[in-house]
């Protein structure tokens, strides 16, 4: 949850009119380095005001000298000038930074996009950046999607239900920008004075279907139903874009593997097993269900057979299967 709270903490300060004189946003979740981003260029400066005082480098091409040198310049008719710098992570001898951090111009906002990597805390140029505002963006554990799942909707006026919570994460997994656009989607598709985001409004946007989706799917398999299991196997053949093998393969390696942990804790109360593997403690019951139809020996069975299908599903084996018979054939050996 770090990710989030540093956000809040720097949206917050923001919104406030209290700029740093630089961010370096680094880290493997694009999401908020984007939202730090925009909210930077939404609050510091006025549309008039951009006209003399917002530059945009690139890292691939720009030299750290032209960006210092911007940086150094002063604003006109404006208290700030906004600097940013996308694609940092492709610039060359970020070290030449050293002497500009150390004595950064006050009026100058000067941000650096560093997608996809970290910089080092043990050379120089890390232990310099721990002065200004360094935000590393982590990509989220499952349980952290949740609660910024809840927090996102609160911050846009409503409140999301655990199901279409979990809904969102089956289909998108921690792709925070897709879900993002879902719950756009979701509350434009609220009644007038209904404040509350079910699997319905999801399932509204087009993208998701409530009934056939990942999340239906080993919820069913976890119970062992294979008449249910198959319904929704047959929706995925025929919409087979929405639904790739390799997608559904991984969600049920997920499942799974947290099936497995449920084996290995002392405590069987419900609310201690979803602390220790991480779910939100409404999920947990259909896990702690699983685990009885799935004892110890079947779930290494279940993994040897995962193992198996990914091999296929990469054209290792004989003959040529489709995803679609490979999928049926698959939940079919899992559930018998």
């Amino acid at each position: 949850m770090a990710s989030i709270a540093e956000f809040q903490r720097i949206e917050s300060d923001i919104r406030k009119g209290v700029y740093a004189p630089v961010y370096f946003l680094e880290g493997d979740e694009p999401y908020f380095i984007d939202k730090v981003a925009k909210l930077l260029e939404s609050n510091v400066l006025t549309e008039a005001e951009k006209s003399f005082n917002f530059q945009v480098f690139y890292g691939k091409e720009s030299s750290v000298d032209d960006v210092i040198m911007a940086a150094k310049r002063f604003p006109m008719m404006s208290k700030y000038q906004l600097i940013m710098v996308r694609e940092a992570q492709y610039m060359k001898k970020l070290d030449a930074l050293l002497s500009y951090l150390e004595s950064p111009v006050t009026s100058t906002v000067l941000v650096f996009l560093y997608k996809g990597k970290k910089v080092s805390k043990a050379t120089k140029l890390g232990k310099a950046l721990k002065k200004c505002e360094l935000f590393t963006s982590a990509k989220l554990y499952e349980r952290d999607v949740m609660s910024w799942m809840r927090l996102h909707a609160e911050y846009m006026g409503v409140k999301i239900q655990p199901e279409a919570s979990q809904l969102l994460l089956s289909a998108l997994g921690s792709d925070l920008q897709k879900i993002a656009g879902e719950l756009d989607k979701a509350k434009a598709n609220l009644p007038e004075g209904v404040g509350v985001i079910g699997p319905d409004e999801i399932a509204s946007g087009g993208t998701i279907d409530k009934a056939y989706n990942v999340f239906e799917l080993t919820k069913t398999i976890g119970k062992r139903d294979l008449a249910g299991s198959l319904r929704i196997i047959n929706y995925f053949n025929q919409n087979p874009k929405n639904n790739p093998f390799v997608l559904v393969l991984v969600n049920l390696f997920n499942y799974f593997k947290k099936v497995h942990m449920v084996h290995f804790q002392q405590s069987k109360d419900p609310k201690a097993v979803a602390s220790a593997i991480g779910l939100s403690p409404y999920f947990v019951g259909e896990y702690l269900t699983a685990a009885r139809n799935y004892g110890p020996g079947k779930i290494n069975e279940v993994f040897d057979t995962l193992h198996e299908f990914d091999l296929r599903s990469k054209g290792m084996g004989s003959g040529y299967t489709s995803d679609g018979e490979l999928l049926t054939e698959l939940v079919v050996r899992l559930i018998q």
